[in-house]
């Protein structure tokens, strides 16, 4: 089967099946705290940040990247739907099929990589869209800064790319939802006490996301999508090995 078969397949996995919400679910969430944080805290939220941004669409970016925990809802959307691939997998014994048969794994593995890519992708754009349709709402700025907005969802896709690499090589290893399930709520949890130290957020991939937003420090920014970059060639690399040398027994 062609690497397109594969990943078309994870698609119609997608289609037919609740993940479709949890990839929907983020934007809702995103969506209705914003209207709510603008309907009644608008003058208030722009007061805050006026000592830092004079803009108002700049401190929508900032209030809903680090007051309305967005990537917060990013970080669990990527982490549920890649959990929910693996568990149809395994539900419906492909694994078995894969591990059994003399088929090519790299694309089995590479084709779940690009489906939570893009599905990261297509949250991160919409996201984007919806700032920008917020901003211009309730009048925010008299232009809004669409550059901005590409940059900001730019670093977002960059500081992904470690965490979604890194559950995919977790799957390769560990073929046990609950066990996976645990390994990702014990490190969400261990890597919060480190939110306020940014020498360790660019090298954490829980937290990668944290630092994310246009108006962080430069230096730290560029090193987190450095670091996530190279997480992503290290995780994958270690992924498709480990996957490839999979035995039936091993599942």
């Amino acid at each position: 089967m062609s690497f397109l078969n594969y990943l078309n397949l994870e698609f119609i996995k997608i289609k037919s099946s609740f993940i479709k919400y949890v990839i929907i679910a983020p934007l809702i969430l995103s969506a209705l705290m914003n209207i709510l944080d603008m309907t009644f805290r608008k003058e208030s939220m722009l007061k805050t940040y006026n000592k830092v941004v004079t803009d108002g669409f700049y401190s929508l970016i900032i209030e809903n990247h680090l007051a309305l925990a967005w990537p917060l809802f990013l970080l669990l959307s990527i982490i549920i739907t890649s959990i929910s691939l693996f568990y149809i997998d395994m539900k419906n014994n492909l694994l078995t099929h894969i591990f059994a048969s003399p088929v090519n794994r790299s694309k089995y593995y590479l084709a779940k990589l690009v489906t939570i890519l893009i599905s990261t992708t297509l949250i991160i754009i919409m996201e984007g869209i919806l700032l920008i349709v917020i901003g211009k709402v309730f009048s925010l700025s008299n232009t809004i800064d669409i550059e901005l907005v590409i940059r900001y969802m730019w670093f977002e896709f960059f500081s992904c790319l470690g965490i979604i690499s890194f559950q995919v090589l977790l799957f390769s290893m560990v073929q046990d939802i609950m066990f996976l399930t645990t390994i990702n709520i014990v490190a969400l949890f261990g890597s919060i006490p480190f939110l306020r130290n940014p020498s360790i957020i660019q090298y954490n991939p829980y937290l990668q996301l944290v630092n994310c937003m246009p108006f962080s420090d430069s230096d730290l920014l560029i090193g987190a999508m450095i670091c996530s970059i190279s997480y992503m060639c290290i995780f994958n690399i270690l992924g498709i090995i480990c996957f490839n040398h999979k035995d039936i027994q091993g599942e």
